[in-house]
């Protein structure tokens, strides 16, 4: 008679024991979140993250019914990709946002090998289209150190310790990081132009605008890109994307990451000049420089401190990344030379007089933008 109300005390304790190692977790913001119910132990013993979340000092209070715990900083796509991956089951990533945002999840978790599962799909869908949305926020999680701009995206990055998940996800995030920007760097003018450059921290378009390796064709392509990601920023701090706003958030380190002395006199003036982000005096000097006019012809009463200090301009061409290395690529084909040493020859021989009307020009244009700014 004993042993059926025994048993079912039994049964009865170990259904309060099962409910009370269930938690509901609430992945992704309030409106647009998936539920999920789990146990304790089994995420606990997969991951210290949720070790710590659950069973230690930071865990909910157990009760009859599952606590449930909001996950907003996770999107729910990749949260549901983590617990995939904690369970043995596929994870198979559609979307470079969703694999994006996954790479997100396993930082945060320290799941290395989901790490390497969402770079490894990123880098086979990685091209100009996509390269800003996974480059966004990625050099957060990379080394401290810089990649190297010589480096070949075939070399082989250095193998970690085993048993540091932070610094094997380190390593993953800063070979992904770049191959993001060898991409940037072929191909600056599709990728400059599309929306989310604007959405870019301060941090991120500082080092894209000053790398020496973008393949641009103009420097016009990264003032007006600049320009936008200005008035963006503007709108973002709350301020009317006004010329002197745009100046203040670009900073005059991010503002002559633009060499202005590669472009043409009229490139220039329609482009910075027209903008209003460089001050009058910076204009003059710049379009000075420009036409190589002498520093001492210009108005006295337009060189001032405020002028461009001359550690702040460049001449130099940036280097694309491709380099041929074998001796058919200095070789010119039959007839080509030829044909370079008579433009050669015709070039000196209206050298004095080209130069003479450059000058005349310089001249007058120096005149001009005097008047225009008095």
């Amino acid at each position: 008679m004993s042993r059926v109300p025994l048993m079912a005390s039994n049964s009865s304790a170990q259904e309060i024991a099962d409910r009370r190692n269930m938690v509901m977790l609430q992945a992704g913001l309030p409106g647009n979140s998936w539920t999920y119910c789990v146990e304790r132990e089994q995420l606990a013993r997969r991951s210290e993250w949720f070790r710590a979340m659950l069973t230690g000092p930071l865990a909910p209070p157990v009760t009859d019914s599952p606590p449930l715990l909001q996950l907003q900083h996770v999107d729910k796509r990749a949260f549901d990709h983590f617990l995939r991956y904690l369970h043995d089951e596929p994870v198979n990533f559609i979307s470079v946002s969703t694999a994006r945002a996954t790479l997100d999840a396993a930082h945060q978790y320290l799941c290395p090998e989901l790490a390497r599962l969402a770079a490894a799909f990123l880098e086979k869908k990685l091209d100009e289209i996509t390269v800003l949305e996974i480059y966004q926020g990625l050099g957060l999680y990379a080394n401290n150190s810089t990649p190297d701009s010589d480096r070949s995206p075939c070399s082989p990055s250095a193998p970690m310790s085993p048993g540091d998940e932070a610094n094997e996800i380190a390593a993953v995030c800063t070979d992904l990081l770049f191959k993001c920007l060898f991409v940037i760097d072929l191909s600056p003018a599709v990728v400059l132009h599309q929306e989310r450059f604007e959405e870019l921290s301060v941090q991120e378009v500082a080092h894209l605008a000053r790398r020496d390796t973008l393949n641009l064709s103009s420097e016009c392509i990264l003032f007006s890109a600049l320009d936008r990601w200005a008035a963006a920023e503007c709108r973002r701090q709350g301020l009317e994307p006004l010329p002197f706003n745009k100046r203040a958030v670009l900073s005059d380190e991010i503002c002559f990451s633009v060499r202005y002395l590669l472009m043409n006199d009229q490139e220039f003036v329609s482009g910075p000049m027209a903008s209003g982000i460089l001050t009058n005096e910076e204009c003059v000097h710049i379009v000075s420089r420009i036409l190589k006019h002498p520093e001492s012809s210009v108005d006295g009463s337009l060189r001032s401190a405020s002028a461009v200090h001359p550690s702040m301009l460049s001449d130099t061409p940036r280097v694309s990344r491709y380099k041929c290395n074998t001796q058919d690529c200095n070789m010119l084909k039959p007839g080509k030379k030829e044909r370079q040493d008579n433009r050669k020859n015709r070039r000196k021989e209206c050298a004095s007089q080209g130069q003479r009307t450059c000058a005349r020009i310089g001249n007058c244009l120096i005149q001009v933008l005097s008047c225009v700014f008095d």
